[in-house]
């Protein structure tokens, strides 16, 4: 029984574990292990666009290497990574709202209340043109039912 007992216990402490490494890792990088497959994810919020980092310019963060287009954004995110990482972990924000774990395209984003939501589409993405407020809702308590499952 003893056996059992630790045996049990060593399967918890695996799927807790799981859980929370899956949480703290950042899931949208290539073969490579460079995340958003190389978008400067600072730049989402100071050029209001997508632009491609540099191998020059990279940190590693989450489980991630982050590329950025020049030393001022390395810069920046270093002082603050979460305000810069996209949420979920940089899965569809779309997506998640509909209850669909997918990745993301790094090229399709929203920046909203200062926060970056990537999308699969861009239907996707037309699609938190509106209610905004009810969507991140949405995505919020998918994700984190989509967190604790792994």
């Amino acid at each position: 029984m003893k056996r059992l007992s630790n045996f049990l216990s060593l399967i918890c402490v695996i799927l807790i574990g799981t859980s929370v490494a899956y949480s703290d890792t950042f899931r949208n990088k290539n073969d490579q292990n460079v995340a958003i497959n190389g978008f400067d994810t600072v730049a989402y919020f100071s050029n209001s666009r997508a632009v491609m980092g540099q191998s020059d310019y990279q940190v590693q963060h989450a489980g991630a290497i982050w590329y950025f287009s020049s030393q001022k954004n390395k810069n920046i995110f270093e002082q603050n990574p979460p305000k810069y990482t996209p949420q979920f972990a940089g899965h569809c924000a779309n997506g998640l709202s509909d209850g669909h774990l997918v990745l993301a395209d790094p090229s399709l984003f929203r920046v909203i209340d200062g926060k970056l939501y990537l999308f699969f589409s861009k239907w996707g993405r037309a699609q938190w043109a509106m209610r905004q407020s009810s969507q991140i809702a949405l995505a919020e308590q998918n994700w984190t039912e989509f967190k604790t499952s792994f």
